[in-house]
């Protein structure tokens, strides 16, 4: 039996108010009948297994939003002498000691924490990532793609979670949309450093950029009447609103797609060119393609 995680485990008893789970029956841990309504002895059931009050295991059939050794943004829900409470989705709220606080907290706001085991084996959390993961990792590949946690604002950018287990930074002048702190994102190492510390980036390299920011501009194009009121001279930012890159980027495509004949481009707009072979769709009047 694993504190922490979901699990399948084995019916060894049942009584009016508990259905008691295990491997045997030297390692019994208690789930309220109510949770599990036809549950005989013999059968199994998949529950999560987490600690109470005292610190013993109890099981739950819920999910919670996050489980041992993983991350995610959590709501404070509580603060007492003992420190934060947070809302995981179970009926007894997580404890972030003061002592694994990295910053003041505030009932409703959300803060991004670690799930550990601590030395006294109860479930806790923790929002001094920093100290609990480590900032190098060499099992990592470059352009891997993987998932981030955004949890801190540095002068230099954004620190994520890489993948539950690492810390990565994302630099504040390759971010093209907006982010919050507490979100998470698809992301892709962009490079492992000589020490390695992880360079993270929010897009693939350039030769899975491209296809896909040109299929983004043709799809844009189809869903506006064959038109797109951005072009090379457009912006930075306007671009980084619509399509989540840098103008440099946004003007490579373009003159891919101007060079295989797909759009036409103006001085202040883009249009769709006549012929294209992945056509706008219509409304049922039909109307003629605009050029």
């Amino acid at each position: 039996m694993k504190i922490g995680y979901t699990q399948e485990l084995a019916v060894l008893e049942r009584t009016r108010e508990t259905v008691f789970l295990g491997t045997d029956d030297e390692c019994r841990v208690p789930l309220p009948a109510a949770e599990a309504e036809s549950a005989e002895p013999g059968d199994t059931l998949p529950v999560f297994v987490y600690t109470d009050a005292q610190g013993k295991p109890v099981a739950t059939n819920r999910k919670p939003l996050v489980e041992r050794d993983r991350c995610a943004s959590l709501k404070v829900v509580d603060i007492t002498n003992a420190g934060a409470f947070l809302d995981w989705g179970l009926r007894k709220n997580l404890l972030l000691p003061f002592a694994e606080q990295r910053r003041p907290l505030e009932i409703g706001r959300y803060e991004s924490v670690l799930v550990y085991l601590d030395n006294s084996g109860r479930l806790a959390a923790s929002s001094r990532l920093d100290l609990h993961l480590p900032e190098t990792a060499d099992d990592f590949r470059p352009w891997q793609s993987v998932s981030l946690l955004i949890f801190q604002r540095t002068d230099l950018g954004l620190k994520a979670v890489v993948d539950d287990r690492a810390i990565g930074l994302l630099y504040k002048d390759e971010i093209f949309q907006r982010i919050r702190v507490g979100e998470t994102h698809q992301g892709y190492i962009k490079r492992l450093r000589h020490d390695g510390r992880i360079d993270l980036s929010l897009q693939p390299r350039n030769k899975e950029l491209q296809p896909e920011l040109g299929d983004a501009i043709i799809s844009h194009l189809q869903d506006h009447d064959g038109v797109c009121h951005l072009s090379d001279r457009s912006s930075p930012e306007a671009i980084q609103s619509l399509f989540k890159v840098s103008k440099k980027n946004f003007k490579k495509a373009l003159s891919t797609l101007y060079r295989q004949r797909r759009i036409i481009i103006h001085p202040d707009r883009i249009e769709l060119a006549q012929g294209d072979a992945r056509p706008v769709d219509r409304p049922a009047s039909g109307k003629a393609d605009r050029h």
